[in-house]
């Protein structure tokens, strides 16, 4: 993830693309570029670079956890007892290699780790917790199972046009297309 200075230039239009893009990634180039007043050879060379820097990730479908039997989530926050570098690695590598992971944060605070868990079964973050503690680097790890879900904006999805629309690195518009 873009932070800080590494945070890759966006100009308007590229904002405005991505604005577009939030809300029907699957918009025809042709579309995208009357309402951006581009060219259409515009619009594609401007999403292949977004995506060749990593602004744009992907595509995929935003599918509901529980229609297909993934009704349990859980927020496993983890402490490492912070002896040797290469535990830590060990815990990180099961934590990404899991499909019942979605994220894993580095936190502050007496936390080091926080791991969003989604499954079929309580049993199943057992099991995984079970796995980590295999790795003799955790000090210790609380978990918190979601009871409801009152708000999950998912991926970022259709994006307030103030969300993007100013860029407060003050980055010289760049021109293309």
């Amino acid at each position: 993830m873009a932070t800080g200075s590494d945070r890759p230039r966006l100009d308007r239009t590229d904002r405005a693309l991505l604005l577009a893009l939030s809300r029907d990634g699957r918009r025809p180039a042709a579309d995208l570029a009357k309402e951006l007043g581009l060219s259409r050879q515009a619009v594609t060379e401007r999403i292949r670079e977004l995506e060749r820097r990593g602004v744009i990730r992907g595509y995929c479908a935003d599918v509901d956890p529980g229609a297909v039997g993934l009704g349990v989530r859980a927020q496993l926050r983890i402490t490492l007892d912070g002896k040797t570098p290469q535990k830590e690695k060990e815990v990180l590598r099961r934590l990404t290699a899991s499909p019942l992971v979605r994220s894993v944060y580095r936190v502050s605070g007496e936390d080091c780790f926080v791991a969003d868990v989604i499954c079929r079964r309580i049993e199943d973050v057992n099991a995984l917790l079970l796995d980590l503690q295999s790795t003799r680097a955790m000090q210790s790890s609380r978990t918190a199972f979601v009871l409801e879900t009152v708000l999950d904006k998912g991926t970022l999805g259709a994006l307030p046009p103030g969300l993007l629309l100013e860029d407060p690195a003050g980055a010289p518009a760049r021109s293309k297309g």
